[in-house]
């Protein structure tokens, strides 16, 4: 279990989750309370997807986050029990629900794959929770599986940097600007990612190019790394394959 120390609750969480996200945790479910040693407000996280302790790295990364003071492993000493507050456990209604919202996403996507944008504003729209990210990152896998399995598995498998060059470029074409460079992909003025929206960020964009790349017998183990993002203030979003 994974507990983190935090100043507040307010926009805190949805941090917390990209962050993990990114690292490919999932959070299963969340549980806040307060200690009641000092009174101080912590997170309980149940994950699956990675190992803990966390890397180093991560630790670094969720320490950066405004807010986030502490990181924990064990229960914090003087835990105040009365004080939690409801947890947002991912049951198996839930889950089918998810399920089916994502498959009819996916199907009108394929439909209208020219409005794509709006399709997926108005999923993004519908799923404004803690769990947005994983959500709207799930579509993106899901809409990339399925364009590849239309339109580029009947070709001749490809490895990493001609996948990128020749099918994965030309697949997201229509999201912005893109260029290719060895085992980075770059994409100026991404659709997905305003400038003036400090709250979109690339979770669709990195879903669909690994769900895309995933479908792929010479690609399946390849990992995206977003390594910068057009809604930081960058002129675009960059994303790098490992």
């Amino acid at each position: 279990m994974l507990y983190l120390i935090v100043d507040e609750h307010s926009g805190i969480l949805l941090k917390i989750y990209r962050c993990l996200s990114k690292a490919k945790y999932n959070v299963i479910s969340n549980k806040f309370g307060k200690r009641s040693s000092d009174g101080k407000p912590y997170v309980k996280l149940e994950l699956e997807g990675g190992k803990l302790p966390l890397p180093p790295f991560l630790e670094g990364e969720l320490l950066n986050i405004n807010g986030c003071t502490d990181i924990l492993y064990d229960e914090p000493a003087g835990v105040d029990t009365d004080t939690e507050t409801a947890t947002t456990t991912i049951n198996a209604s839930d889950s089918e629900k998810s399920k089916s919202e994502i498959s009819a996403a996916c199907k009108e996507i394929i439909d209208h794959f020219d409005n794509i944008e709006n399709i997926v504003h108005s999923f993004s729209q519908r799923h404004q929770t803690t769990n947005s990210a994983n959500q709207i990152y799930a579509l993106g896998f899901t809409v990339g599986a399925a364009v590849y399995e239309l339109e580029y598995a009947l070709g001749k498998p490809l490895k990493l940097q001609p996948a990128l060059k020749r099918m994965l470029s030309d697949a997201i074409k229509t999201f912005g600007k893109v260029s290719c460079n060895q085992t980075i992909i770059s994409i100026e003025n991404n659709i997905f990612c305003k400038a003036v929206d400090t709250d979109s960020h690339c979770d669709f964009t990195k879903g669909f190019m690994t769900g895309f790349l995933h479908s792929s017998p010479l690609t399946k183990e390849v990992r995206v790394e977003n390594i910068s993002c057009r809604s930081q203030g960058r002129t675009s979003c960059s994303f790098e394959f490992h």
